[in-house]
This record gives structure tokens, sequence and C-alpha cells, in this order.
């Protein structure tokens, strides 16, 4: 494919295009998607990330469905019941197909008429060592007029976490991964983490200047929001040395269903690490869960209707983004703090070096469920496992 710089690359893609077709939906709309494989070798399917779907249609190959061939396909079909900024990609060999440009986004709006303004979502993902905002390299330009009320949905769609900056504007943080939080404050020259497979939904009414919007500090990219056509681009400030905001602390706090204090029917630890383990017939230097590689950590077993808290330890010298498939994370603690903010409902948590997160959910979505690091290459190394239901 040809870049909006001009640069010729190597891609795999849904729909002929990188990233795929985007797939939007109401609330209470059924999708079907039909995926057909051309070419792709390795075979392709979809997983919907973030989005809790019936374990049939996760797109989980060797799990819930089989990877499907060149010259094969399979048909997904699913109610859209939750509104928020979701995205898909393939799950067969996804170290090297989502690289390659096998992922798309999925956006469900609420019931009811569309709020008035700009809503643009932009997935950030590194194709051939280039950095891709949407479908375009370098830095990418929209006209918006003063006044309109502006959401930017983010899609980190990289293994490794990215920082957002905002320049030109107040705005606030209003939904991650999905989710909105509540009572989100104003903020301003601070930095943004967003983890591997996350979302962060970024709102502001449009000023008189330009606004930008910059990852990983880089001031040649981005996404620049000018007020008039032919506009000039706005300079980049050095947003470097701007703090980074710690999201268990931004917010109300407010009321939810299970918090601490709540009485757990199961409680699992993982403690993630590299060390010598079993993959495959031999051992090798392996990312591990609880001293294993997959396939070889042992499923961990809930029951439905349970409360479940999720311990998870990084004893290792990289940082892990958590992603438990079929159900979204209350974060309840993070090394033994609790969150002092918004609630905070997650489907992929940032684990640094030496971090502990615990975390809780209802088991309300029976299945056998992929439970993996999404460094995608680390899942691929050994560090994944099975959520059981009993009797599935």
């Amino acid at each position: 494919m040809t870049l909006a710089s001009g640069r010729r690359v190597s891609a795999w893609a849904y729909g002929g295009q990188v990233p795929g077709p985007p797939v939007t939906a109401t609330v209470g709309d059924l999708i079907e998607v039909t995926l057909r494989n051309a070419d792709i070798g390795d075979g392709v399917t979809l997983h919907w990330h973030g989005y809790d779907v019936p374990a049939a249609e996760d797109g989980a190959p060797g799990l819930t469905q089989d990877a499907v061939p060149p010259g094969g396909e399979h048909v997904y079909r699913f109610l859209a019941d939750r509104a928020g900024t979701y995205w898909y990609h393939t799950h067969q060999a996804s170290h090297r197909g989502g690289r390659m440009g096998l992922y798309g986004t999925l956006v469900v709006n609420p019931r009811g008429p569309r709020p008035a303004g700009l809503d643009l979502t932009v997935p950030v993902h590194t194709l051939a060592g280039t950095v891709l905002l949407g479908d375009a390299d370098g830095r990418v330009r929209r006209t918006v007029a003063p006044g309109t009320a502006v959401r930017l949905r983010v899609v980190n769609t990289d293994s490794v976490p990215r920082r957002l900056t905002v320049a030109g504007t107040p705005y606030r943080l209003a939904a991650v991964d999905g989710t909105d939080l509540t009572g989100p404050g104003e903020l301003g020259r601070v930095g943004l983490r967003l983890a591997a497979g996350g979302r962060h939904d970024l709102t502001f009414t449009m000023p008189g200047g330009p606004v930008l919007l910059l990852v990983d500090d880089d001031r040649a990219g981005g996404l620049s929001l000018v007020p008039r056509p032919g506009g000039p681009d706005p300079a980049a400030p050095d947003t470097a040395r701007w703090p980074e905001l710690d999201l268990v602390g931004y917010g109300a706090p407010a009321e939810t269903p299970f918090g601490p204090a709540s009485r757990y029917d199961r409680d699992l630890t993982l403690v993630l690490d590299r060390g010598l383990a079993r993959t495959g017939r031999l051992p090798r230097y392996a990312y591990t869960v609880n001293g294993r590689a997959f396939p070889h950590v042992p499923a961990q077993v809930v029951r439905s209707g349970e409360l479940v808290a999720l311990t998870v330890v990084n004893r290792g010298l990289d940082t892990h983004p958590w992603h438990l498939h079929g159900h979204r994370v209350l974060v309840l603690a993070r090394d033994g703090r609790p969150v002092t903010g918004s609630p905070l409902w997650l489907d992929s948590f940032d684990v640094r070096p030496g971090q502990v997160w615990r975390v809780g959910f209802r088991a309300t979505n029976p299945g056998v469920w992929m439970n993996h690091c999404h460094n995608l290459s680390h899942a691929g190394g050994g560090m994944a496992l099975h959520l059981r239901y009993a009797g599935v």
C-alpha cells in the first residue's frame, strides 16, 4: 500500500485497506460480519477487543473456532449491547498479523439522536516502522469550525504503550476502554498513558486557534485540528516534560456493584516473569505465568455468577498490558492503594515492572477465555492462559 507520504510498504489488510473497514453500530443492533480469507497463509480471525461477545464469537483460534484458512470464511454475529470505543484484530499468529495491518475499529453509539459535532476515531498503529494515525503517516490535518464539540477516540492497536498529549485547548478524558468516567476534570499540559489495546476518548470544544494531538511527543507527526481552511499548522510544543496523569486518582468517586471491601467468591493470582519453561516439546527462555508458559499454564476455573478477584504481579523487567477476554474488570487497587477517582473499568491495563494490580469482575459470560499479555510477542512467547467456567 502507498502511505500519505508516498512511501510504499507491505501490509496485510481487511477489505483491502489499513486500518480495516470501520464497524459502527447503535445499541440494540445485531452485528453480522462475514470474514473471507483470500490469501493469508497463516489463517485469520476477528477478535472483538474489549467487547464482551458470547464465547463462540470471540475469534480465538484453537479455542472458540478454527482459524479461517485461505479460501475459507466465517460469520460472526453478536448483539451491540454496550456503547463505546472498541476495535478488532486477528487472533491467529496475532503478533505478526496485527503488526502487518490486520486490525480495524468498532464504535457502538447509544440509542437516540447523535450529538452535534465532530466524532473522530483515531487508531494508532506502527506499520513497517512508521506510525500511522488512521490511514496516514506524518502530520494529519483536519479543519474544524470554532465552537464545534469534538470527541477524539484514540485506539492503541500496537503492542506497547503510547503517550498522548494535547496542546491548544483544555480537554477532558471522557472515557477509557469504552466506559465513561465519572466527573472527569479539565486537563492541560499532562501526558496520558494508553496501554496496548486500550482506548481513550478525549472531549473538548474547538477553540479559535489550532489544536494538536501528539503521540509519544513526536513533534513532526500527530493530528492537527485547525479552525479555518488554509490556516497554518500549529507549532508543536515540547511535551516530553509534561507529567503523566495518574488515572487511579482522576475523576469523581461513584458507587460500583462491588469494590475492595466486597467478599469475593474466588481469589486468583497471576505472577508474570521470564524464565526457562516448556512451550512446546523443549524448554526455552519464555515469558511465564506462575512459572510456566502457554500451553502448559493450568487454566483458572470460575463458576457462573461468582464475584472474582484477580491479582496480577509483575516480577519481570518488561511492562505487560494484561487483557482478559470476555470481561471488563474493575480496578480495585494498584500496589495496595485503592482507586480514589472515578471507577476504572478496563480491559487492558499496564502492569509495569514491580507493580501489583488487583482487579475484580463478575463471572457472567460463560465460556473458555484467553487471558494474556497484549504485548503480543510476549503472549506468543508463553505469557497466556485460559479462564474456564466450570462445566464448559
